[in-house]
């Protein structure tokens, strides 16, 4: 994918979340509560979908698709603490067929400092490891992301219940021995806060 590609979907991203921003929950106005919204004692799974873009220039195709599952615990109202499956594939020229990199990451924290009406920002970083396939050594794996939520039921009654829409853009470190095979993530999808 060219630079051209790239930056509009980096604007559609940005486009959506402004969106969100602006969107008035329940009849209030949209402004920042810093609160924390980790949801203490409580269970959130997510799954997310989306395009991922190879960072540097390698033997790999630019742009492949990328699928995230996540399950996070809420320690206090400011944190939460979980695990995560990445799914990433990115070609290589066609006598080598593609590189499958399944990233786990057994220890990922996750900062939520409040809400903006509905919409919910947070920053999150997790370590592990990337699993490469077609002989590609596996590698030591840094996620970071930055991401927002948008609460679709019981907003109102004190804390986000249930469903959540996610929004997400995530750096990931994978130093391959095929070269950088780092990437630019930019996934959709929902979470689920259970009660």
């Amino acid at each position: 994918m060219n630079g051209r590609r790239m930056k509009g979907f980096i604007r559609t991203w940005i486009l959506a979340g402004a969106v969100l921003i602006g969107v008035p929950s329940g009849g209030h106005a949209a402004e920042w509560v810093h609160e924390g919204m980790a949801d203490p004692g409580k269970w959130t799974t997510g799954f997310r979908v989306g395009p991922s873009f190879i960072t540097q220039q390698s033997l790999l195709d630019t742009t492949g698709p990328a699928l995230n599952f996540q399950a996070l615990y809420g320690i206090n109202r400011w944190f939460r603490l979980g695990s995560m499956l990445e799914w990433e594939n990115h070609g290589f020229d066609r006598a080598r067929g593609s590189l499958d990199t399944v990233t786990l990451l057994p220890l990922m924290l996750e900062y939520r400092p409040g809400h903006i009406g509905g919409v919910i920002p947070y920053l999150s970083t997790g370590i592990g490891v990337n699993i490469n396939s077609n002989d590609v050594k596996d590698t030591f794996a840094w996620r970071t992301a930055g991401g927002l939520d948008y609460a679709l039921t019981n907003w109102f009654s004190g804390a986000p219940k249930g469903l959540m829409l996610n929004t997400e853009v995530a750096w990931k470190r994978n130093h391959a021995d095929v070269g950088e095979a780092s990437a630019i993530s930019m996934i959709f999808g929902v979470r689920y806060t259970f009660q």
